[in-house]
Parts: structure tokens; C-alpha cells; sequence
């Protein structure tokens, strides 16, 4: 059966094989703790967990989703801002803060969850796959129902502390957060400047003349602020992918995507940049998020008219309700040596992919790239 037991302040269902553990919790679905290489000596739990976890902390007023808020979750929609005619989710959409339903508990390797949504008539299932000996883990959102164009999305979350080095499948182009002018908001603090383009995400335009541009490759970075930029892909067969590399913990995580169903990646950076409850200017982490919507601006801003989608770049699907509506997704881990450094390429290679990185170090690891069903 699958284990079920209170795990950082939230219910969770654990499943589990010879590689890995993963722990999922009944409020939003997130997957944290998840313990890749289990069987190893060298065991790695990449994930954030939130410092308030357990904390009796009054969230009167806060966002549904920041109670359990780790790992990776689904979004749908994706973002905060999620009024839409006469619609009203909350940030993220109900799938990251209502309480899922356990529908499969026989095998320990599988989870099914499922979700019925209110805010737009659906039902969300959710599918998680663990294979024997791989590292890595087989996601499935099944969305049924739901009709009408949303914005949608994975938010896998890592925590500041050593060295990460982050990137992506070749990209068009980058955007800053389309925000305000100005340092400061609604105790945020902010270093990229806003709406602004770039072409790769170590040269992005700061608001600092002495310093106009920065590296928003490597994390942590600009202590005290909180930014979001995103990265459109370039259009290729294939997979695409996104990495981050942990040399010094001697790892790297990769989530592969299909880029017609998740044709960006948005990059959450947080160094202690947010002061209200319950960040409270002590919180370090990244997202680097696959997502289709425009930016974290939500609903609205994704499905109407907007600097992106005029340039043909998908920034909501539209769901027609007559079928299921797939979102596959893989991620996974990898060890790697001291000196591995940024990745610059994931291809195909015999029953997996190689990871090729900046100086030249290569692995490959075991994995299936034919569960994204690509389009």
C-alpha cells in the first residue's frame, strides 16, 4: 500500500522503488521530498521545502497555495493574477491548494490523484511513474473537461545554499518581468529591469547603471532581491529541456517537455527579496518552471493579446473539453563530477539521453523520452 503520513506540516502519500522515494502532498499536489539514489550511499533530495512549514504562522489573506508550497506542482492556470471574465482561480489555479483525492493505492512505484476544479467546471488527473533502476520520474496531468483557453504549467522549486547553475534548450529570445518602474513593491525588492528583452539568460538588463547587465545563470545571485524572466524556445523536433546543475552536491536535475505543449520556461528567482508574511526576508530559492502563459501575469494577461503570443509563441492552450487534454512530463537526475559545471545539451543517445556540459563533460543516463507522446 502506499504510505501515507504528515511530512513537513502536510499530509503526504509516499510511493517508492529500488531508486527513488517521492513524497506528494494531499493540499496542491506538490512532490516534496523526493530522494533520488536512495540505493546509493550518496543519497540526493533536490527539492525546496518552505521555511514555515511547520511554523504557526496566521496565512489569513495569503495565497491558498504558500501553506505546503515545495517540490514541484502543477498550475492551471498558471500565475497569479487569475480573474478572467467571469472566472475567478486563485494564484496557480485550484489544483495547487485544494485537496486532491487518492484514486490508486496498490502499487508502490505509481500514484493517481485526482481533482475536480469549480472555478471552470473540469477534472484534473494526476499521474506520477517510477521505473525500475531509473532515476527519474514519469508525469502525467489528464485534464478533462475545463474548457476554454487557460494558461498551464510545472513549477519544480530548488533551494538556495551551494552553487546552481541554470539552463535551458536554445531559446528566440528572453523577457524581463513586465512590471512597474522601480526598486520596490509591496515589500518586493526587484534588480531586473522591467519589460526588457534579452537574447541569453547571462547577459540580462539590470536597473543598476554602474551594473547594467547580469548573470541570471547562476544562482544564488543579487542577495535581497526577487525576480521573474522568461525564456521562449526555439523551434526544433524533439524535446525540449531544462537543467539545473549542482557540481559541488554532485548532481544535476533535467525536465524534458514537449515545447509545443510547454513552449517556455519561467525562472523564479528568490534571494531573500520578499518581506511579507511569512517570506519574511529569509527565504532562498529558484523556479525554473515550464510553462505556457505569458510571464507569472496569469489568466487574462496569457489568453488575451499580449507582446508574445502577436509573435506566434503559444502563451495559453486552448481546451476544447471533448478530450483529454495531456501535459507529459519528465524530470530527472543525474550524478556528475566536481568540474561538470552549466549544461549546454541534452540529446538522444541509445536507451537515453547524454548530457553534455559548457567544458566538455559528458553523461548519459537512462531514460524515455517516448512518454511525451511529442506532437
Amino acid at each position: 500500500m502506499i504510505i501515507s503520513s504528515v511530512i513537513a506540516g502536510q499530509k503526504s502519500w509516499t510511493i517508492v522503488n529500488n531508486t527513488i522515494s517521492l513524497s506528494l502532498t494531499e493540499m496542491g499536489g506538490m512532490m516534496a521530498p523526493v530522494t533520488f539514489f536512495k540505493d546509493t550511499d550518496k543519497p540526493v533530495n533536490p527539492f525546496y521545502i518552505n521555511p514555515w512549514a511547520e511554523e504557526k504562522i496566521d496565512m489569513t489573506g495569503q495565497p491558498g497555495l504558500l501553506t505546503p508550497i515545495r517540490g514541484d506542482f502543477f498550475c492551471l492556470p498558471f500565475g497569479g493574477n487569475n480573474s478572467w471574465k467571469n472566472e475567478h482561480h486563485p494564484p496557480h489555479g485550484e489544483v495547487s491548494e485544494e485537496k486532491w483525492q487518492l484514486t490508486s493505492g496498490g502499487d508502490t512505484s505509481r500514484i493517481e490523484l485526482q481533482l475536480k476544479t469549480k472555478s471552470r467546471k473540469g477534472k484534473i488527473i494526476k499521474q506520477i511513474d517510477l521505473r525500475p533502476g531509473e532515476n527519474n520520474i514519469y508525469i502525467c496531468h489528464k485534464i478533462q473537461g475545463f474548457t476554454g483557453p487557460t494558461s498551464l504549467g510545472h513549477h519544480p522549486i530548488f533551494p538556495g545554499g551551494t552553487k546552481k547553475y541554470i539552463s535551458t534548450s536554445p531559446i528566440k529570445f528572453g523577457i524581463t518581468d513586465y512590471r512597474l518602474p522601480g526598486p520596490f513593491r509591496n515589500g518586493e525588492y526587484f534588480s531586473l529591469a522591467p519589460a526588457e528583452e534579452f537574447k541569453n539568460l547571462e547577459k540580462v538588463p539590470t536597473i543598476w547603471k554602474d551594473e547594467p547587465y547580469t548573470d541570471c545563470s547562476v544562482f544564488p545571485a543579487r542577495d535581497g532581491f526577487i525576480d521573474h524572466l522568461q525564456l521562449f524556445n526555439e523551434e526544433a523536433p524533439g524535446f525540449a529541456w531544462s537543467a539545473v546543475s549542482a557540481p559541488e552536491d554532485g548532481y544535476l536535475w533535467f525536465g524534458l517537455k514537449d515545447p509545443k505543449v510547454l513552449p517556455s520556461t519561467l525562472v523564479w528567482i528568490e534571494n531573500r527579496g520578499r518581506h511579507q508574511t511569512p517570506w519574511n526576508g529569509r527565504n532562498s530559492c529558484v523556479g525554473v518552471e515550464d510553462v505556457c502563459s505569458f510571464l507569472a501575469h496569469g489568466l487574462a494577461a496569457s489568453v488575451e493579446e499580449n507582446d508574445i503570443n502577436r509573435q506566434g509563441i503559444k502563451t495559453f492552450q486552448k481546451l476544447t473539453g471533448k478530450e483529454d487534454f495531456q501535459v507529459r512530463y519528465i524530470q530527472g537526475l543525474v550524478k556528475i563530477p566536481g568540474n561538470f559545471g552549466k549544461v549546454s545539451e541534452i540529446i538522444p543517445k541509445g536507451n537515453g539521453i547524454e548530457i553534455k556540459s559548457e567544458n566538455g563533460e559528458k553523461v548519459t543516463t537512462k531514460v524515455d523520452p517516448g512518454f511525451l507522446n511529442l506532437q
